[in-house]
């Protein structure tokens, strides 16, 4: 479980350093910043950015569940984040401002799937308090 977390945890940064490239010298938001990618990323950047953004969340959600090795019913919140995708492209959709766009970043890329990896451990917990304090039969 500690090589998916690291493995988990490689991957979010990966996305979410993608992330902050497109935001940076993004000729639409007038970032400043010089453009660090190519061109052709910035031609579709909002979608892009939503899908970089939620892969990024279920890395670090799936990377603090793998950390804390739940019981296998604490992997259900991850599902949580299967709806959150139309978020996260819509997300990625309304951001006409430079700063509004790095608080995107940051709120779904990195607050959301905390919080979801929380709720994960503390249902893992649960369940394993509830499973150990169970009588015998």
């Amino acid at each position: 479980m500690r090589v998916l977390s690291v493995t988990a945890f490689g991957l979010a940064a990966v996305s979410l350093v993608f992330a902050v490239l497109l935001v940076l010298g993004n000729p639409d938001l007038a970032a400043p910043g010089p453009q660090l990618l190519p061109l052709q990323a910035y031609e579709s950047w909002r979608l892009t950015l939503g899908i970089a953004l939620w892969s990024a969340a279920v890395a670090i959600a799936a990377g603090i569940l793998a950390a804390s090795r739940p019981p296998r019913t604490a992997w259900l919140t991850l599902l949580i984040l299967l709806p959150l995708l139309a978020l996260y492209l819509i997300g990625g959709a309304l951001m006409p401002t430079f700063v509004l766009a790095m608080t995107v970043v940051i709120f779904l890329g990195l607050v959301i799937p905390v919080v979801v990896g929380v709720v994960g451990v503390a249902v893992g917990r649960a369940v394993r308090r509830r499973r150990s304090s169970a009588p015998a039969v």
